[in-house]
């Protein structure tokens, strides 16, 4: 084994390895981010434009692929009926970058004291002759509200089921959930 490794540079070799872990990092996040998809979103026709030429389309499509996810869900509790499902969101996606620090301590001249000079660098990934920072995590908005209307929420028993279904599957507090029963034309 040691044999093997002589002839390789642990530089290489561990830069690669950062890259192959944050590729799947990212690869990770992403899939996470678009796994789920809206149970009544109707199908994208082909004369629309692409999703990734309208600014802000990723923070809608993770919206609603989101809303879609919940609203399956809920549309499980027994006697709920017809659900639909709206959220507020706060923020937008973030991103984190790998970087390098350097510290450096340096004894002033007269002994008596040291000076701490620290510099951070993004870390930069090569491929080829190009160069990108290396994103080690990306965050989603938040989410701070959610609207659900259901056929069977006229029911308090129900209404009261939807509303804990839905503060476990958010992490919200029940006073940012509202659930209200379908207006069904009265």
């Amino acid at each position: 084994m040691k044999g093997m490794l002589d002839g390789l540079d642990l530089r290489k070799l561990r830069t690669w390895l950062v890259l192959g872990i944050a590729a799947a990092a990212v690869l990770l996040i992403v899939s996470t981010f678009y796994s789920a998809s809206p149970t009544s979103a109707p199908a994208a026709s082909s004369s629309q434009p692409a999703a990734t030429s309208v600014p802000g389309q990723d923070i809608i499509n993770y919206q609603q692929a989101l809303a879609g996810s919940i609203q399956s869900a809920l549309s499980a509790v027994q006697g709920a009926g017809e659900v639909r499902v709206s959220l507020s969101l706060r923020g937008g996606p973030g991103w984190i970058y790998a970087f390098n620090q350097t510290s450096r301590r340096q004894t002033t001249g007269s002994g008596s004291g040291q000076s701490v000079d620290t510099t951070n660098q993004t870390t930069l990934a090569t491929s080829g002759s190009n160069q990108a920072p290396v994103l080690t995590q990306e965050t989603a908005p938040k989410v701070v509200g959610a609207l659900i209307v259901a056929s069977g929420a006229t029911d308090p028993v129900v209404r009261e089921e939807l509303t804990q279904a839905a503060e476990a599957l958010l992490d919200l507090p029940a006073y940012a959930i509202e659930v209200l029963p379908a207006g069904g034309g009265r």
